[in-house]
């Protein structure tokens, strides 16, 4: 794909790239109003607003290299700390915070290690493509039922969160099963 017109301004990297930045934003937004969002929903938990926020700021250096020009090993050493930070937090002190569920800390360690495999590229087999579509296929399907949900009580940081995590899942399923789709560089 690094052979794309350079007329080509609106292509879907692009589009999806801007989309991306816009979550960035969202999140970074989101930590830094922690007493806006403890009004809201309650609690403000920062790591999940910085995690979040690196992961689509990961989908924005993925999708437009050229304008993200940050280097791939920075997510190589980043999103593998995500995983062990989820993985750590699911066993110990998350299970200490109230609004935490268990299963969202694993859910976001394998969406984390996802995102170091998609950079990474460490192997490259059948069983790990379908294991890995399926997955986003699993994550993609709870938010779009959360979405649903949020019509019942809509509030646009409700529809933000769910609508960054469901589009990051079906854009990493396409790039599981079609990795040069979307992706500007050679991974």
């Amino acid at each position: 794909m690094d052979h794309v017109h350079p007329g080509a301004a609106f292509s879907a990297p692009m589009i999806l790239a801007g989309l991306f930045f816009a979550g960035t934003l969202f999140y970074v937004f989101r930590l830094l109003n922690a007493q806006y969002l403890r009004k809201v929903n309650g609690y403000h938990d920062r790591e999940n607003e910085f995690w979040h926020g690196a992961c689509l700021l990961g989908m924005v250096a993925c999708l437009t290299p050229a304008l993200m020009p940050l280097p791939e090993t920075l997510w190589l050493y980043l999103f593998p700390v995500g995983t062990l930070w989820y993985l750590l937090r699911a066993f110990t002190w998350g299970r200490r915070l109230a609004y935490n569920k268990q299963w969202y800390d694993l859910a976001h360690a394998a969406m984390l290690f996802g995102m170091w495999w998609m950079f990474a590229a460490p192997l490259a087999h059948p069983a790990i493509t379908v294991a890995f579509t399926a997955y986003w296929v699993w994550f993609g399907s709870y938010y779009a039922w959360r979405i649903r949900e949020d019509f019942k009580n809509p509030h646009w940081l409700s529809f933000g969160q769910d609508i960054a995590h469901f589009g990051m899942a079906a854009v990493m399923a396409i790039m599981t099963v079609w990795p040069h789709a979307l992706m500007m560089h050679g991974h």
